[in-house]
């Protein structure tokens, strides 16, 4: 774990030394980066969503930090639409070179190759990750006045007659189909195209009960329009303490979070992404970046290694494509 101290609590050969090791940090990644032959050349960070998404504002947080870490010049170019399709062909398209970069999520990497048939990539041998950035959790919640009063009410009430759950995508429906697959539970998925219909369906109680993302619900959580039953998240959320988690309510094996990362094009020179990925993991071992994931996002830092990235696709994909098939939802 990583802890910060006071300055009160440094000395100043410290501070000075400190110091002195960053700068030298950072121009030694300048100094690689331009030996990789990307200095005077943009690099593209293609990114599947549209400008002012969370998704969108955390590939322009990390690639101008890293822009500047590595003296070069990152340009986010939005390629938003077909299930993410436009951004894998713009980024398989382009040569392997380091210079175009991916910004992929549970939805591209994970999500499609279960629920889309005959997509043109496979997540895992086309692309090689650089570095996760972030994840957030998602929260089951209830409007105030409904009477299911917790998680395990909902799951009972479901057993006993249909309760319909709105989401609005399929990572999400899913997340949902996931908690019922260990519980028993019999959802009845509403489809929406956005949070925000979704939340207010759910505070008029149109619909029963709802899976939302935890950053864009949490504001209305605190101030009462919803009720929240549980935290997708492996810990309880600083915002909310007292909220229990999906694990604490009895299925400890639950877990469901969004999450972005950069990737690369399988073939890409192992030091090019090296050096991309020491910029963006030094960037992560900054306070502002925590600050900008917890208090911008939601959510928290993605803390895994490339190859931990990896696994976890692989594990994910396989997971869901079960779940998928017990629910009827697959197409593959």
């Amino acid at each position: 774990m990583r802890h910060e101290f006071p300055p009160s609590m440094m000395s100043r050969r410290e501070a000075l030394r400190t110091s002195a090791l960053m700068a030298l940090g950072a121009t030694l990644l300048r100094d690689a980066f331009a030996q990789g032959e990307f200095a005077g050349k943009p690099v593209r960070v293609i990114v599947p969503f549209t400008p002012g998404s969370g998704s969108d504002t955390a590939a322009r947080f990390f690639g101008e930090r890293a822009g500047k870490l590595l003296g070069a010049s990152f340009v986010v170019e939005n390629k938003p639409g077909g299930n993410g399709l436009i951004t894998i062909s713009a980024v398989k398209g382009a040569a392997a070179d380091g210079y175009t970069v991916l910004l992929g999520n549970i939805s591209l990497m994970v999500v499609n190759p279960v629920m889309l048939k005959d997509i043109s990539y496979d997540s895992v041998n086309d692309f090689v990750p650089v570095a996760g950035l972030y994840r957030g959790p998602a929260v089951y919640a209830v409007s105030p006045g409904s009477p299911i009063s917790s998680l395990e009410d909902l799951i009972a009430r479901s057993k006993q007659e249909t309760v319909s759950v709105g989401t609005y995508s399929q990572g999400y429906q899913l997340g949902a189909a996931y908690l019922a697959s260990l519980s028993g539970a019999k959802f009845q998925d509403i489809p929406y195209k956005g949070q925000a219909p979704l939340m207010s369906d759910l505070m008029g109680d149109q619909v029963q009960a709802a899976l939302l993302d935890w950053g864009g619900a949490v504001s209305s959580i605190k101030a009462g329009k919803i009720r929240p039953l549980a935290i997708t998240s492996v810990e309880r959320h600083h915002a909310v303490p007292a909220l229990r988690t999906v694990r604490e309510c009895g299925y400890p094996e639950y877990d469901h979070y969004s999450w972005v990362g950069f990737f690369v094009k399988k073939g890409t020179p192992e030091a090019m992404r090296q050096t991309l990925a020491q910029a963006v993991e030094k960037i992560k071992q900054t306070e502002e970046a925590r600050r900008f994931a917890d208090e911008s996002l939601g959510g928290e830092l993605m803390l895994q290694t490339p190859a931990e990235v990896t696994a976890q696709i692989q594990q994910q994909i396989q997971r869901f494509k079960t779940i998928a098939r017990q629910a009827g939802m697959a197409q593959v």
